[in-house]
């Protein structure tokens, strides 16, 4: 099992986040500074990060991927792709593996800010402990609903969501501690309820968000 999705674990560790987490970061960064210019997912798999930016005001999506996952998608690894797009942001869904690594290459290769969904738990950990003053950690955009990030390679039924995550942002130039927010409701499907019985629903109690 994967601890980073909540699945059994695929190669390259290409599992698919929910297009209304991308829709929910650009909502979440535009309360801070709209995202602009060229924009690149590094490890986009199908394209879906691309995707969800085609539509945004002055931003020029661009993906690519380890693997030939789309035809129209370069085909490269994200520290190539880097070097080559030299973009000006990058939101991205990375290995969870090589989370720090990738983070660290966007960074140099980047002169906006670096986007990258994670589980909250990356916040931890003894190693990473002495890295995150050094670090541009700018935001953290949480989810209040567990995203569902199924295997990309295979058709997989929605587990609902096992995982906490959220949107780490990395900005250049920034100083002081991180802003912590959470993601609006933006592009995600209406909850629904779920059934008791034939003629009884459970309905959540006020203020208490029902987890997907």
């Amino acid at each position: 099992m994967n601890a980073h999705s909540g699945y059994d674990r695929v190669a390259d560790d290409w599992y698919v986040e929910p297009p209304w987490a991308v829709d929910a970061l650009i909502a979440a960064e535009a309360t801070v500074r709209p995202l602009r210019g060229r924009v690149l997912d590094p490890c986009c798999g199908a394209g879906n990060v691309p995707t969800q930016l085609a539509g945004v005001e002055d931003v020029i999506p661009i993906g690519s991927d380890l693997r030939p996952r789309r035809p129209d998608i370069a085909t490269m690894d994200f520290r190539d792709s880097l070097r080559q797009f030299r973009p000006d942001s990058v939101v991205s869904n990375p290995p969870y593996n090589q989370a720090r690594e990738f983070i660290e290459d966007a960074l140099l290769h980047t002169w906006d800010r670096v986007c990258v969904v994670l589980r909250l738990g990356f916040l931890a950990g003894q190693k990473r402990r002495a890295w995150w003053p050094q670090t541009c950690f700018a935001r953290l955009w949480v989810s209040s609903v567990r995203m569902n990030m199924p295997p990309g390679d295979r058709a997989v039924a929605g587990k609902g969501g096992a995982v906490d995550y959220a949107w780490f942002v990395f900005e250049h130039g920034y100083r002081g501690p991180p802003i912590v927010g959470w993601l609006p409701d933006v592009g995600r499907p209406a909850r629904q309820r779920r059934r008791r019985g034939p003629d009884c629903e459970m309905i959540p109690a006020p203020g208490v968000e029902e987890v997907l």
